[in-house]
């Protein structure tokens, strides 16, 4: 009896039509358990035309959900002909190993010096283990292709906008050394204030702001596009570069307005990206997204929705159509995590407790499996699991001794096409800053 605890508290909180012992039995028949990278493949046989996958995490600290991404992002790649990925990471920072990863001219030449352009808080984010070993291996495996045929990594955050500003200003002075003048005195607008707090204090204090200048630098780049020293590559990175500063500008100042335009201006960037990176590839590209499962799952099927709050899992649905996305959630019931305890503050290796009576989390671990994927496009699956259940989200700042903020009620089959679930991970094999 015990064995259904989880189930007869979902019931009767959130009214399932269905008897606790069918839903834990359904629940049973229809996850999947895997042992190795051959057994979790077998995800790949659900996504069929999708020009989006979309690949979560409940934490940025858990090794187990950078490993697991990494094999179906390889599958993905050398199976079924996915183009690109895309991370929750920087724009200019991501250029750097894209062009490592795509033997660039000009670019690293060492895995070591790629990784090093890795070099903003949180630093175990992507400065880790698993994540290099993974950047290696897209190194290598384009080393045998053409040019035009070589996969490409890239960052959708607007983090680092300094960055981005900066790398727009070389490539527009590279072309036209008054214009990149021009450019470096419309973005000093901006980067004359030590940090985006400072700016957006500066905003509140006079009510000016900074975005005509930015979007004047993007029309100073696209001036540019047909400059005989103009490559494709070059134009595309100074043109999203310049995006990135728009967009960022927009988020920071955003805190001034009603929420959720901050958040919302950062999402709405997430998808950008993707969708641009789509037309880069040209027709029928498709691409894979990692990021957290805040971002990758549709926010219509969480509270965030009752906030006004949308996301790349809802946005890409909306411009694609469901049936061109396919978005992977992942979660763990216990183990070990890194994070912090404050914004910037020092990374910890901290203990991720048993997930609570009810949650999403201790439904999978009653299951009896260590590692299960499941797929939420199964009918039967679905009818059990069609009201809000807790799920767990841990982010990079974290305080294990107080989660119920952690708890997100969630729609499963609504925000995702398919979830995996390891019972107990362990924290990010981070690297020497």
């Amino acid at each position: 009896m015990k064995k259904y605890l989880s189930l007869v508290l979902i019931l009767l909180v959130y009214q399932l039509p269905v008897s606790a012992q069918t839903a834990e039995g359904i629940l049973y028949e229809k996850s999947v358990p895997f042992e190795n990278r051959y057994d979790l493949t077998s995800i790949a046989n659900w996504i069929t035309t999708e020009r989006l996958v979309l690949m979560g995490e409940a934490s940025h600290g858990t090794s187990e959900f950078y490993t697991k991404r990494a094999i179906l992002s390889k599958h993905l790649i050398a199976e079924h002909g996915f183009n690109f990925v895309a991370v929750e990471g920087d724009w200019s920072s991501f250029s750097r190993i894209n062009s490592y990863v795509k033997h660039k001219d000009g670019g690293p030449q060492t895995i070591e010096e790629a990784m090093s352009a890795l070099d903003r808080w949180p630093l175990w984010m992507w400065r880790n283990l698993e994540f290099k070993v993974f950047v290696q291996w897209l190194h290598e495996y384009n080393a045998g292709r053409e040019a035009s045929q070589r996969v490409g990594l890239y960052g959708i955050d607007v983090y680092n906008n300094f960055a981005a500003m900066e790398d727009v200003e070389q490539w527009i002075s590279s072309k036209d050394s008054s214009m990149g003048r021009r450019a470096a005195r419309l973005n000093s607008c901006v980067t004359r204030h030590p940090d985006p707090g400072a700016y957006v204090r500066m905003v509140a204090q006079t009510g000016q702001d900074c975005s005509e200048d930015l979007v004047e630098v993007l029309e100073i780049v696209r001036s540019l596009q047909e400059n005989p020293n103009a490559t494709k590559w070059g134009f595309f990175r100074a043109e999203h570069g310049a995006k990135v500063a728009i967009n960022a500008e927009r988020h920071f100042r955003g805190n001034l307005e009603p929420q959720p335009a901050s958040w919302n201006y950062r999402a709405s960037h997430f998808y950008l990206t993707a969708e641009r990176l789509m037309e880069y590839y040209g027709e029928g590209s498709r691409g894979i997204i990692w990021a957290h499962n805040t971002h990758i799952g549709d926010a219509r099927a969480t509270d965030m929705a009752n906030f006004n709050m949308h996301n790349i899992g809802q946005l890409s649905r909306e411009a694609l159509g469901r049936e061109n996305v396919f978005s992977i959630g992942f979660g763990t019931y216990t183990g070990q995590v890194l994070a912090a305890r404050e914004w910037e503050g020092d990374m910890q290796t901290m203990n991720t407790p048993e997930a609570r009576p009810g949650s999403w989390e201790r439904l999978l671990e009653e299951t009896g499996y260590s590692k299960l994927y499941v797929n939420f496009r199964d009918d039967d699956l679905a009818s059990i699991l069609g009201h809000r259940i807790p799920h767990r989200a841990i982010g990079v700042t974290y305080n294990p001794a107080s989660e119920q903020g952690n708890y997100v009620p969630t729609v499963l089959p609504e925000r995702y096409d398919a979830f995996i679930f390891i019972r107990e991970t362990k924290a990010l094999d981070t690297l020497d800053p």
